[in-house]
């Protein structure tokens, strides 16, 4: 009987934590069509039915139940990320692929310590703010499931499916607080007064879903107003978090009219991207753009699909192949990571300030790419594009061979390039008679004709910072014959359209200079600064293109290839950030093994930095000393508190029913008048719980919080059975 009684009080305990939290669960695991929230959930749950013991309200048992939400939060999102196309606009805002599990799981593993109101309120306040977030409207029309095929129906009637739930949940919350609401009368009040204090409290819950439903009415009936409200806030808080950041764009489009971008001129040390590899990168190509018309450049449109290699392991890496690329293998490896034979050469971008848009920059010759990302394309100029790309896992590229100022293979065809010869209507004159001044009549190669560009642009202009085109002719005129200085989008753009003059095909590149390394890694970096512009030339007599770098060496370009080593101080917090950044960045491509080794790296090279440059590490290393110390300490000092705790928590225990005996025996404590003394003449019962209490109050270890709870416990049972009966002295 005692068993069956426990299984059926575990299992309405089940029913009272399930009705309220699995609701919120369910819909979002159809709305993202990832069954594992709701499993992950409900696990927590039946583990919960059969475990005899609460946890105890400690500092450590807290700390681990908040530590495996976030562990069970993170790992699955870094393995099976959600699909934000699916989401709406404040999923996306709020970043639900993340609040609303953590919310979950917190709400679930909450029901593991003991079951008293403020447990409750903390563990319905994540249930109900999961349901508030899963609450977004977004357009499911025509979505479907496909690890749920079998919810395709209620996904598609999310409004209807999403008001059933809540309307569970809202009738779940009255009995999930119910019973530890029935004792909660101040004492010595009466059954009456305890029972109006229970009624009460119900009404008050109830009245939440009435809220929720008058609420939900009048935004559906102003759903416009309130829609035009969120894209206000969202477009607000982009641009701060823009200005905040100071991103750099990979545009469609290039406008030679406008001036430098502020967040060059503000931040040019900021680092944009990282590369991993024995030798520099060098031009990185991240935009290609053919047609030029009133000072604008714009990119060319089309794009092919690229062969995809999908692994069916835990790596979440997709290999990316460019087609027909010559002299380079067509197949790749089933570990990502195997070294590939000489010359070909393998590298690791990471990302830290750029915003590219899923565009990919990489070198000339790069003919693999490998992503955390659903689809790839590249366009007929080779820039690289993904879809559905975790930028916090960086990615992989692999080049034919080293080579950093290597032009893009394609197109090798006459017939294809005859859209990279055409000049505009009104440039033409000038640009001819430039030209032809620039060749002097010489019969020339195609590689002495760039050469001689090359050198009459270094020879006649200058670089700076301060073009300001007037407006009265176009940008790259104002620009070879009155300012003749300006800055490297000027150069390279003069130097395609004196080419295009002379017959050879050519092409507008943006993208960034990456030869500078770190210090204390194996890492090139690419700074604000090094956002540069160049050309690439077609040779058509030897059947090649041909990178074009026309800006001359400076020291005030921000793009200048003579880089000064940064401050030791820099250098050194910009090698923590990128241990970090490769750790989270291993995590997600599921390389666990590389974060952990990642993680053991960083130590090391901390401790040989703080030795190579001790004005640095070794303060560093003091902080840390520290820090360390302070947590120490600080835990030392919880587990002090957490023992005062407990003995004011047995005083206040005692207190309490002292106060209740004196006044129900009409007695009164002399001051200094020992326990024993007072209850002489008591119950045996009440002797033994003074006796209890002595034992713990003055024993050398603080009580534990459980025989303070059992205290507590037993006092208010024999106020039930013997002075509420009146069986008192």
């Amino acid at each position: 009987m005692k068993i069956a009684s426990a299984l059926s009080d575990a299992f309405r305990t089940f029913l009272r934590n399930g009705f309220l939290i699995l609701p919120p669960a369910f819909l979002y695991s159809m709305k993202s069509d990832l069954p594992h929230i709701f499993l992950l959930t409900l696990l927590i749950l039946v583990v919960r039915m059969f475990r005899k013991k609460d946890l105890p309200y400690r500092d450590r048992p807290v700390i681990y139940c908040l530590t495996a939400a976030l562990v069970l939060t993170v790992i699955p999102d870094l393995l099976t990320p959600a699909d934000e196309t699916r989401f709406g606009l404040f999923d996306v805002m709020l970043r639900s692929s993340l609040a609303v599990p953590f919310l979950l799981y917190s709400a679930a593993l909450g029901c593991l310590f003991p079951r008293d109101p403020f447990r409750l309120a903390l563990t319905a306040a994540p249930a109900l703010g999961a349901t508030l977030i899963c609450g977004d409207l977004f357009n499911s029309t025509n979505l479907s499931n496909t690890l749920l095929p079998f919810l395709d129906v209620p996904l598609r009637n999310y409004r209807i499916t999403y008001a059933v739930a809540a309307a569970v949940q809202a009738a779940a919350l009255p009995f999930f607080f119910y019973s530890a609401s029935r004792f909660t009368g101040g004492e010595g009040a009466s059954r009456r007064v305890a029972a109006a204090r229970v009624l009460l409290r119900l009404l008050c819950i109830l009245l939440i879903p009435c809220l929720a439903f008058s609420l939900g009415k009048f935004y559906y009936a102003n759903v416009s107003a309130f829609r035009n409200l969120e894209l206000y806030f969202l477009r607000a808080g982009m641009k701060r978090h823009l200005q905040r950041r100071g991103m750099m764009l990979l545009s469609n489009s290039v406008d030679l009219k406008a001036t430098l971008q502020d967040s060059l001129r503000r931040d040019p040390d900021r680092v944009l991207l990282r590369a991993r590899t024995d030798a520099p990168p060098g031009y990185l190509r991240g935009g290609v753009y053919t047609a030029y018309h009133d000072g604008r450049w714009i990119a060319e449109r089309d794009k092919t699909a690229l062969t995809a290699i999908r692994r069916a392991t835990l790596l979440s890496d997709n290999t990316f192949l460019v087609p027909d690329y010559p002299g380079v293998p067509t197949a790749a490896p089933d570990d990502p990571r195997t070294p590939v034979p000489p010359p070909l050469k393998r590298v690791e971008l990471y990302f830290d300030g750029l915003e590219t848009r899923g565009v990919i920059p990489v070198p000339g010759n790069t003919y693999r790419l490998d992503a955390v990302a659903d689809n790839g394309e590249i366009s007929g100029g080779g820039i690289f594009s993904l879809s559905a790309w975790r930028r916090d896992g960086g990615c992989t590229f692999f080049v034919s061979r080293y080579e950093p100022e290597a032009g893009w293979f394609r197109p090798e065809n006459p017939a294809e390039y005859a859209a990279l010869t055409v000049l505009p209507r009104e440039l033409r004159s000038g640009m001819t008679a430039l030209a032809s001044r620039i060749l002097n009549g010489k019969h020339l190669r195609d590689s002495e004709k760039a050469a001689a560009v090359i050198g009459y642009l270094r020879k006649n202009c200058r670089y700076s910072l301060d073009f300001h085109p007037s407006g009265k002719r176009d940008p790259v005129l104002e620009f070879l014959l009155d300012a003749r200085s300006g800055h490297c989008e000027l150069f390279a753009s003069s130097a395609v359209l004196l080419l295009r003059a002379m017959g050879l095909p050519a092409r507008y590149v943006t993208g960034f200079l990456c030869e500078e390394r770190n210090p204390f890694t194996s890492s090139y970096v690419a700074r604000a600064r090094n956002a540069h512009a160049w050309g690439e030339v077609y040779l058509t007599d030897e059947k090649r293109w041909m990178l074009l770098e026309a800006t001359p060496p400076s020291a005030d370009s921000l793009s200048a290839r003579s880089f000064a080593a940064p401050p030791p101080a820099k250098a050194f917090f910009e090698m923590l950030k990128e241990f970090l950044q490769l750790l989270f960045a291993a995590l997600r491509r599921g390389y666990f093994a590389d974060a952990v080794l990642s993680g053991i790296k960083a130590l090391f090279f901390f401790l040989f930095a703080a030795l190579r440059q001790p004005l640095v590490g070794i303060p560093a290393a003091f902080l840390l000393i520290l820090l360390i110390r302070r947590l120490f300490a600080g835990a030392g000092k919880t587990e002090i508190a957490i023992r005062d705790t407990n003995r004011k928590t047995l005083r206040s225990a005692y207190t309490e029913f002292e106060r209740f005996y004196c006044r129900k025996t009409r007695k009164q404590r002399a001051p200094g008048e020992t326990l024993s003394a007072f209850y002489a003449h008591a119950p045996e019962a009440v002797r033994s719980l003074i006796r209890e209490y002595e034992a713990l109050r003055y024993a050398e270890a603080p009580p534990d919080p459980e025989s303070v709870r059992a205290f507590r416990q037993r006092f208010r049972t024999m106020r039930k059975q013997h002075f509420l009966s009146g069986n008192h002295p």
